[in-house]
């Protein structure tokens, strides 16, 4: 059995990475809050991890999220 990874888009990657680099320095929790849709919200959970994995953006030691 294989874990579910979802897949993000090219473009849903475009849109993460500027939702992150229009608030830099939040943790997960805080983007979640600052997302307006469900759709964004739901973005962040599925996409966030890949942005951080093609180094679109990095996370630090205190979980926050920058651009990179």
């Amino acid at each position: 059995m294989t874990t579910h990874r979802p897949r993000v888009n090219p473009g849903q990657r475009r849109i993460l990475r500027d939702f992150v680099a229009a608030h830099p320095g939040l943790t997960r929790p805080e983007l979640l809050a600052e997302a307006d849709r469900v759709r964004m919200r739901m973005l962040i959970t599925d996409g966030r991890t890949e942005l951080v994995h093609r180094s679109m953006v990095r996370q630090d030691e205190g979980g926050r999220y920058w651009p990179a």
